[in-house]
């Protein structure tokens, strides 16, 4: 290219100096390469061809290339032999014609303060006229370009530079060689120019309030401390999302034991009803004097085989009461040692109220007075609703 391109867009101002032309395809690259490190510094170095065009000192930047096998030394990222040798073979393999024309440095949370350690890197490793330092801050969104001065005495802060387009086959080939994990980030990189040009002469360095170390040292504490702030918000989505699977068992195990306990009620309430049924059965069974009913309905359903009846048995009043499991039973008495009276028919003797004695069922009142069920008449009488909830004690009326 020995003309200026016209498809370009201008960022910043531009003053007196070196112009700086970068191609679009190498300006995205860079800013993904610095994004996808995260908190993490980077390294890269920048390929293309210094010309004079009409006079003017015009650098164009049509490659980059990533800053491999690097080492961190005193706190900062350095090249080593073997970066220096992957370069060499990327640039022959990729941009053949082109050189090295600088390098990218980022400073993730530092914005784009050209510290001194850099700066002397810089001049040892870059020493032509025309080498330049692009500093990049990708959290922030700065950048900026640093080049010499005339005399190769100091840094200048560039006001400005251009973005300019065309086919780059060379770059995009590049490009799909070695991607970056930041493609998939929706991270937007700002563009912010600097309208004041700085100097920064080497021998500047020492009137810095901050001493180096002091400089590398806050650093790396905002570095240490930004990937903390990371790695715990890594470490609070997983406890949230071990929360959630925790409430989601516990509710299905508390719906569990809500089910359990309806059921456990239920069986509750099937053994109340099946006790009392048996207390009824085993009292009509030890006191046949309560159900005549019962002992009628057995001698009708006997076979027609003759068998010889027991003496009627009597009570004598005068004995007191035997219990058995807590319910009354009268004492058995022979009919010839304690005469008594012939039983009146139950139906000429039914009373006008009842009181319910331990063991006594509604069904077995009713078959005992009237000889068959008359439950129902007796619930309405007295305005009962529930046939199996009587209590003992309790007096009824009788239809």
């Amino acid at each position: 290219m020995n003309s200026l391109p016209t498809n370009v867009k201008q960022i910043g101002s531009i003053g007196e100096g070196m112009r700086i032309y970068v191609e679009d395809y190498v300006y995205t690259y860079l800013n993904q390469y610095a994004q996808a490190g995260g908190y993490d510094e980077r390294l890269a170095l920048l390929v293309g061809r210094y010309l004079l065009i009409d006079g003017q000192a015009v650098l164009f930047i049509n490659g980059a290339i990533q800053g491999r096998y690097t080492e961190e030394r005193d706190g900062l990222l350095r090249f080593t032999e073997k970066s220096k040798n992957y370069s060499e073979s990327i640039l022959s393999e990729f941009f053949e014609g082109s050189e090295i024309v600088g390098w990218m440095q980022t400073q993730p949370g530092y914005g784009i303060f050209l510290n001194q350690q850099y700066a002397t890197q810089h001049f040892k490793d870059f020493p032509k006229i025309n080498q330049v330092m692009f500093v990049v801050d990708p959290l922030e969104g700065l950048n900026a370009f640093y080049s010499y001065n005339d005399d190769r005495s100091s840094l200048l802060e560039n006001r400005g530079y251009f973005i300019y387009y065309e086919k780059n086959t060379n770059m995009h080939e590049y490009m799909l060689s070695n991607k970056t994990t930041a493609e998939s980030k929706a991270t937007t990189f700002i563009e912010t120019p600097k309208f004041e040009q700085a100097e920064v002469p080497v021998q500047a360095f020492s009137s810095i309030k901050e001493s180096p170390e002091e400089t590398i040292r806050k650093r790396q504490e905002q570095r240490a401390g930004k990937r903390f702030i990371k790695d715990n918000k890594r470490t609070l989505n997983l406890l949230v999302s071990m929360s959630a699977v925790l409430f989601i068992v516990c509710f299905i195990l508390g719906a569990g034991l809500v089910q359990s306990h309806d059921r456990i009620e239920s069986m509750e309430f099937q053994i109340f009803q099946l006790n009392n049924a048996y207390r009824n059965l085993y009292n009509q069974v030890a006191n046949p004097v309560f159900a005549p009913s019962a002992a009628a309905a057995v001698t009708a359903s006997a076979n027609e085989e003759e068998y010889e009846e027991p003496p009627e048995m009597v009570y004598d009043e005068s004995e007191p009461d035997l219990e058995i499991s807590g319910i009354p039973v009268h004492p058995p008495v022979n009919e010839q040692a304690a005469p008594s009276p012939p039983p009146v028919a139950a139906a000429s003797i039914i009373p006008e109220s009842y009181t319910i004695q331990p063991g006594d069922s509604l069904s077995a009142i009713s078959m005992y007075f009237y000889g068959e069920d008359r439950i129902d008449d007796i619930l309405a009488l007295n305005g009962m609703e529930n046939a199996n909830m009587i209590i003992s004690g309790t007096t009824i009326l009788l239809p």
